[in-house]
């Protein structure tokens, strides 16, 4: 985000998106990040994990049976209202407020979590934004990185400010990270964003550009190169 868009989530919008939303966030029986965490081999080793945008942490409480009792789970989000929440409802989790373009954190983690989240940044901003992901990755960790899918990068003017310079931009983000070399899709899912909770055989359909939504499961491989 510019600092103009950022200022306007930090100052009463992601605290105004979270209070539309909140009763809608744990809803979701087919999380797709959730289901593609779980089916992920050797969950054992992880030891840290990390959601960037985490809401009042909700995703984070249901993952956590799926770590050992030794892995630390953290969170961050730009609303103030959602964390304080989460601290309530979770407080097993540790939950900051924070902003992708300055994660309040020096140490990485086995696996990130991002969904949802990159459309809002704003073009002035995303390659801080990506940066600051990949340095939270662990070489040999784990990225979760779901969005909107379109056919082709659209923006659009974000409909609860319409008087304001406010956008959301989707596109293929996982298509930024394995273009860095290090980051291999290990695979990826596509659904009906309109559908979020659909069965789990909905995600074989056909589904049009505007409504079509993606998780990517990304692996950070510090011997992806190869030596000629």
């Amino acid at each position: 985000m510019t600092d103009t868009q950022e200022k306007v989530f930090r100052n009463g919008e992601g605290d105004a998106w979270y209070r539309r939303n909140r009763k809608h966030l744990s809803e979701y029986r087919n999380d797709w990040a959730t289901w593609l965490i779980s089916s992920l081999e050797g969950r054992e080793s992880i030891t840290r994990v990390c959601e960037l945008g985490c809401a009042n942490g909700w995703r984070l409480a249901r993952l956590r049976p799926l770590f050992s009792t030794r892995c630390v789970i953290s969170g961050i989000d730009v609303s103030e209202e959602a964390i304080a929440d989460g601290k309530k409802s979770f407080p097993e989790i540790e939950l900051r407020q924070g902003v992708l373009s300055n994660l309040p954190y020096k140490e990485s983690f086995d696996l990130v979590i991002v969904n949802f989240v990159l459309h809002w940044i704003d073009r002035d901003m995303l390659t801080r934004a990506i940066a600051e992901i990949d340095r939270v990755v662990k070489w040999n960790g784990y990225l979760v990185l779901g969005d909107f899918l379109p056919d082709f990068p659209t923006k659009r003017h974000y409909h609860h400010r319409p008087g304001e310079p406010i956008f959301t931009y989707k596109q293929d983000y996982a298509e930024i990270f394995r273009g860095l070399g290090f980051y291999k899709e290990i695979t990826r899912i596509t659904f009906s964003h309109d559908r979020a909770d659909a069965r789990k055989d909905d995600w074989i359909r056909p589904t049009d550009s505007d409504s079509r939504g993606v998780v990517s499961l990304l692996h950070k491989l510090p011997d992806s190169y190869m030596e000629r």
